[in-house]
């Protein structure tokens, strides 16, 4: 028999014992099979019962259960790989068993696929043909297809009770309700006499679809650990963008006003983008910064990154580093630059740095103060620039102008590309085409026939310049940019003639062919036809030179140590932070190998999609595009982190999105999902800065030599009198809905990153996951969570499980990016057909469930609430109060210090709780309470009580009040009171004051000596004024004899007093008299 006879009826076999095991698991088939044959083979020598068992037995580890409509299905599969004779031949046989295996899930090993075979053997044994064994089972199960219809919906009803006891969802809602009906429905078909095939089908079609539905509503659980930090970042910053220089930035620069567009500023302020990324990707590789300053009439073309494509030339520089800092300044963007390695090095990188981040005046590295050339171009603050990236890609190859970022490297001498990059070397050039300093197209770099041309050795190293006047920027003449030797050709390819290079062209003919060769530039200067010959147009120039060029570890030392040198001199702390281009697993092993560690902090990936399948099939490409998001767009990243981690590195994600492609829909909605997919993965995985590629390009349905323009979030449309070469004329311009993404993100993120956990993550049918989720808090307690359903057919409710954080009475709002479809966009015509929308503050009660819409982006932010501000009054009072006391008063004042200073920051926080001010008060009152007052000195009372015991009570006429002042003294006074105890002191010192002393009995008391009458005053006489002088002044009354009266005795008495009297009549008779001539004279 040939191969092919004998391989159908192996196979026929096979796919019959395919048949068996899916049907085994359905209700005893296999029995009644058996049945049936063992009554027409009684007479057989073989016990049929016994095959059959043991082909059951063989099959028990396969069996898989099988509804009746798949029962169905295999059955037909067989019978039309039979009928087609598509198991004939070896790659049909292949063909039939992946499809097999594809659409029914049944995959057998060689060993069971052996072991069934023989057991069909055994059973042909019966006379049981392949053919006649399908058909006799087609047969059986028509026969048998109501019963097994009912014993597969008695299971799925099971299942369905099962799940609607579960409560997920309220009784009242209409999915609970619907599975209940089915449910319900369904029992009463299995339980009719005779079921009807049609009504239990009906029945089972209804269960399934209530089944689906209820579980596509119940809520998932997202788990957030508010307590859990997984990841710090910048959140100011980490969202950000990649920008190019090049067209006037892609449209966006306006060249005759010298600023950006304000329609675009307007577009970019809205997205908010926290980071931008300049000169851009591949167009930043060839970027000579220094010849970008000053006025733009000054500066000088940069050159593209693909120099060499067709038609590419110079690209003016209107959109210069001064440009770019001033509109990151007016956006407030922080910039990441990315240095050209592919013209620059070592020196130019420091100065670079110094340019960026010194202070005016510094001039950390000597010559020339850059910050000052930074100053004079209207900056004078510092841009303090923390992110310098080595290079775009440069570990790309293919051919040098057209395809390569390799540039220089792939010349370098006795070692390979990845090696030159890391440490620099010697490169050897060798007959390749010279170029104009501002255009490196090698057509446009062929001989004018014009005379004193001028070309460049595209590799020679940028003079750094040597002095800085009159706002120019002087070459430096002693530098060398490359070694001595250069030698020159001209002519066609394949017919090059050397010329010579002399010193000076002065002494040459009209015919001789020569050239000067200017090693501090790089240039060669040709002769103007009577000093040296000038070069055939359409000629190429070729050079054949060498150079010793600065690699990554050089370049990385110069922008470390001149931060360095910058912060030792002004006292700053500004960090530069060193990525490396060269995305290989190469450069990771050999910075280790060559203990250079230290000079890189990460590695730039650039994470694209790759190309994605579907076309204009929408689904296809948006369930492709999902699915490339996990393989390439998070894989790639994670097979980096491996490498980078456990060295303390970072991937630093530069650019990412979809590439590749040119459907229109990558302006939809479908790649925004796929940007919030792939972006909450690189936060996770650390990325400092995530910047999308790109900010802006043209609207239309092609690319251009950096790629697909429908990439760009701001879609720049052209005018009337717009050029796409230049950039220059009138744009206009629309977001698009991935701009939205970097909006949400942008209005309010934490940076705590925090760890969330889904219970389950539905899948697309390609496996593709269609939840994700990023949660992150700030300073202040506030919540964000990022979600993606993409889901392109179903709803998913997200119920919140917050743990660490009480969010009842706390606000929340809900960001939401939802479309009808996974290809709405805007259009010129239509730009905000997508908006964000944002549903109404909620005080919540507790963990919220969020709706997710299919193919949706969603940030809820949950505000921490805010509390009434803290009375303060009685805890201000209470601070007042200790700080009026005497602390002389107290032997242990300083029990109270510390309470008294928790008390004043308590009220100088002006976030302070009630809670924390009644505690700061009870502590306080509490301190004082222990506060010990001394006693009150009583030595002044104890002076005064022993000077009136001295004295004898009886020698006065009255001792009552001394003894009055003794007895109201009270002890036990407090040092407070002190002025109380030393009144008590003095009343007794004024009662023993005011004694008088008690009459003498037998002595008369001596009469009180009458004091002198009191001198008039000088009183007028009228007419004759006369002093009160004058008057006589009353004397000590005489006898007749003319002595003196006695002055002792009672005989004197009354004389004294008719004398006082006397006097006193006189006087008061001068007084009225003056009074009346006082107010006669007035």
């Amino acid at each position: 028999m040939g191969y092919g006879a004998r391989r159908g009826v192996l196979v026929k076999k096979f796919f019959l014992c395919l048949l068996f095991v899916l049907m085994l698991g359905t209700a005893g088939y296999m029995v009644v099979l058996g049945q049936r044959y063992t009554a027409r083979k009684e007479s057989a020598s073989v016990d049929y019962s016994a095959a059959v068992g043991e082909m059951t037995g063989q099959f028990g580890q396969l069996v898989k259960n099988v509804d009746a409509d798949t029962a169905n299905q295999v059955l037909d599969f067989v019978r039309d790989k039979l009928d087609s004779g598509a198991l004939d031949s070896r790659e049909g046989l292949k063909d039939a068993l992946q499809e097999g295996k594809e659409q029914f899930g049944v995959e057998i090993s060689e060993a069971d696929a052996q072991k069934i075979v023989d057991t069909v053997d055994q059973l042909e044994q019966f006379g049981f043909s392949p053919d006649t064994m399908i058909d006799e089972a087609k047969s059986l199960y028509e026969e048998k297809a109501t019963e097994l219809y009912k014993v597969d919906l008695n299971v799925l009803i099971t299942e369905a009770e099962k799940l609607l006891s579960s409560g997920s969802l309220p009784e009242e809602n209409e999915l609970h309700v619907k599975l209940q009906e089915a449910i319900s429905a369904a029992k009463e078909a299995t339980s009719a006499g005779t079921p009807v095939m049609e009504t239990l089908k009906s029945a089972k079609d209804t269960l399934t679809k209530a089944m689906e539905n209820y579980k596509a509503n119940q809520p998932i659980d997202l788990e957030i650990n508010t307590e859990e930090v997984t990841q710090h970042i910048d959140s100011k910053s980490i969202f950000g963008i990649n920008h190019r220089y090049a067209f006037n930035g892609y449209g966006t620069f306006d060249s005759k006003n010298m600023k950006m567009k304000d329609e675009f500023v307007e577009l970019y302020k809205d997205a908010g983008f926290g980071s931008i990324r300049y000169p851009g990707g591949t167009i930043s590789n060839l970027f000579n910064w220094k010849t970008t300053l000053g006025p733009k009439e000054q500066r000088k073309k940069q050159i593209h990154g693909f120099y060499n494509n067709q038609g590419q030339g110079g690209i003016a520089p209107n959109f210069g580093i001064g440009e770019i800092a001033t509109f990151a300044d007016e956006v407030d963007s922080e910039i990441v630059y990315v240095y050209s390695l592919g013209r620059g090095n070592a020196q130019d990188a420091a100065d670079l740095v110094e340019y960026l981040n010194a202070k005016v005046g510094t001039n950390p590295n000597g010559g020339i103060d850059w910050a000052q050339v930074r100053a004079d171009n209207g900056h004078t603050e510092p841009y303090n620039v923390r992110y310098f990236e080595i290079g775009n890609e440069m570990n790309l190859g293919g051919e040098d102008g057209t395809a390569s970022q390799e540039y220089w490297t792939k010349y370098a001498q006795n070692k390979g590309v990845e090696d030159a990059y890391i440490e620099g070397g010697t490169i050897q050039i060798t007959d390749r085409y010279t170029v104009k300093e501002e255009d490196w197209n090698k057509t446009a770099s062929q001989s004018d026939g014009s005379p004193n041309q001028v070309r460049y050795l595209r590799y020679a190293n940028i003079n750094p310049g040597g002095e800085y006047k009159d706002g120019k920027i002087i070459d430096d003449s002693k530098f060398r940019a490359m070694e001595k030797g250069v030698q020159v050709k001209v002519g066609t390819d394949g017919h090059l003639t050397p010329w010579t290079v002399v010193e000076d062209l002065s002494q040459s003919g009209p015919n001789d062919t020569h050239c000067e060769v200017d090693y501090s530039t790089g240039a060669i200067k040709f002769g103007d036809g009577k000093n040296g010959k000038i070069p055939t147009a359409g000629n190429n120039i070729y050079a054949t030179y060498s150079v010793k060029r600065d690699g990554f570890i050089t370049v990385s030392k110069a922008i470390k140590d001149t931060t360095a040198k910058i912060n030792k001199i002004e006292g700053t702390k500004h960090t530069a932070n060193v990525y490396t281009s060269y995305e290989t697993v190469g450069f990771i092993n050999k910075m280790e190998a060559k203990n250079a560690e230290q000079w890189y902090d990460g590695m730039t990936i650039h994470p694209y999609s790759d190309h994605v399948d579907g076309g204009n099939d929408a689904n296809a490409f948006y369930d492709n595009a999902m699915k490339r998001a996990e393989v390439s767009g998070i894989g790639k990243v994670k097979n980096k982190m491996a490498l980078l981690e456990p060295k303390g590195k970072v991937p630093v994600i530069s650019e990412f999105g979809i590439y590749n492609n040119t459907e229109a829909q990558l302006r939809s909605q479908t790649h925004a999902i796929y940007i919030a997919k792939v972006l909450m993965e690189y936060v996770r995985m650390g990325s400092p800065y995530i910047q999308k590629h790109c900010l802006s390009d043209w609207y239309s349905d092609g690319k251009d030599s950096l790629g697909p323009t429908q990439q760009a979030v701001i879609q720049v449309v052209k005018g009337a009198d717009a050029n796409t070469t230049t950039g220059e004329g009138t744009f206009t311009f629309f977001s698009t809905p991935s701009a939205y993404v970097f909006k949400m993100l942008n209005s309010g993120f934490g940076d705590n990153i925090v760890k969330t956990e889904f219970s389950e993550v539905p899948t697309m049918a390609n496996g593709a996951e269609t939840l994700s989720a990023l949660a992150s808090k700030d300073a202040e307690g506030n919540l964000y969570i990022a979600l993606v359903n993409a889901d392109r057919d179903r709803d998913r409710n997200i119920a919140l499980q917050i743990e660490g954080t009480d969010v009842a009475g706390n606000k929340m709002t809900i960001q939401k990016l939802e479309t009808d479809s996974i290809t709405a966009a805007n259009t010129p015509e239509e730009p905000t057909a997508v908006q964000v929308t944002e549903d109404a503050e909620v005080e919540l009660e507790g963990n919220p469930i969020i709706n997710l819409k299919k193919h949706s982006f969603v940030i809820v932010r949950i505000a921490k609430a805010v509390e009434p501000e803290a009375d303060k009054s009685e805890l201000q009072a209470a601070v007042d109060a200790v700080a009026g006391l005497n602390e002389a008063y107290y032997e242990n004042f300083d029990v109270i210090a510390d309470e008294l200073a928790a008390a004043n920051e308590v009220l100088a926080d002006g976030k302070a709780t009630q809670e924390q001010v009644n505690e700061a008060l009870t502590n306080l009152e509490a301190a004082k309470a222990e506060l010990i007052m001394k006693d009150a000195e009583y030595g002044k009372v104890d002076a005064a009580i022993a000077e009136a015991e001295k004295l004898n009570k009886k020698d006065y006429k009255d001792f009552s009040k001394v003894e009055e002042a003794i007895a109201a003294v009270v002890r036990g006074k407090k040092i407070d009171e002190q002025t109380e105890v030393d009144a008590m002191a003095q009343r007794i010192e004024d009662a023993i004051a005011a004694l008088e002393k008690a009459d003498v009995p037998g002595k008369p008391e001596k009469p009180e000596k009458p004091g002198k009458p009191e001198k008039p005053g000088n009183l007028e006489k009228p007419g004759n004024p006369e002093k009160s002088g004058n008057l006589e002044k009353p004397g000590t009354p005489e006898k007749a004899n003319g002595n003196k009266v006695p002055v002792t005795g009672d005989e004197t008495t009354p004389i004294l007093w008719m004398t006082l009297v006397v006097m006193a009549g006189t006087i008061i008779r001068v007084g009225k008299k003056r009074l009346n001539i006082i107010r006669k004279n007035r």
